[in-house]
């Protein structure tokens, strides 16, 4: 059984300040990067075997955003930055266990994620820093996370298989 959620809930926070939100053609991302979190997930052993899933949701919860300089030998001031995000996507799901009673059960797990954002490689340019007079720098951005996919698959009673695509940007604060 393919389990592709196109009803799955989200949200997260940073200091209560940053949402899961989407680039839109009207609000492109500059600075991004995408990342792939997979692998198998296990029904711990005081939990029930699944039969099928019933509901797939998820929280994103960023825990550090951070701008690095990076300074190339031979230099003292830095030719560019990056920044790097760190973070917890949560999946919670809900399934009917394959059981003689068959009640509904939740399982949970904290997936930990990171990313190094930098200039979008569109731009034409060799050098994919953030440019040191960009007027995001040094703090006037907003972190964003958007789940662009997320499937999970049965393999057996007691194991997942989980594909989930994240896209970590910043925009400059309005």
């Amino acid at each position: 059984m393919i389990f592709c959620p196109s009803g799955t809930s989200g949200t997260g926070s940073l200091n209560g300040g940053v949402t899961e939100f989407c680039p839109t053609p009207e609000n492109p991302a500059r600075y991004f990067t995408e990342i792939i979190v997979n692998g198998n997930l296990v029904i711990p052993p005081h939990k029930p075997p699944k039969e099928h899933i019933v509901k797939v949701t998820h929280q994103v919860t960023l825990r550090d955003v951070e701008v690095l300089p990076v300074i190339l030998p031979g230099s003292t001031t830095p030719a560019g930055y990056k920044i790097v995000v760190s973070g917890t996507i949560t999946l919670y799901i809900q399934y009917v266990a394959d059981v003689l009673d068959q009640k509904v059960h939740v399982v949970h797990y904290e997936l930990p994620f990171n990313g190094i954002i930098i200039r979008d490689c569109a731009l034409n340019t060799s050098v994919f820093l953030i440019p040191p007079g960009d007027p995001i720098l040094p703090d006037n951005f907003v972190a964003h996370v958007c789940v662009e996919k997320l499937r999970i698959t049965q393999i057996d009673s007691r194991t997942l298989s989980k594909e989930i695509v994240l896209m970590l940007w910043v925009e400059q604060k309005q």
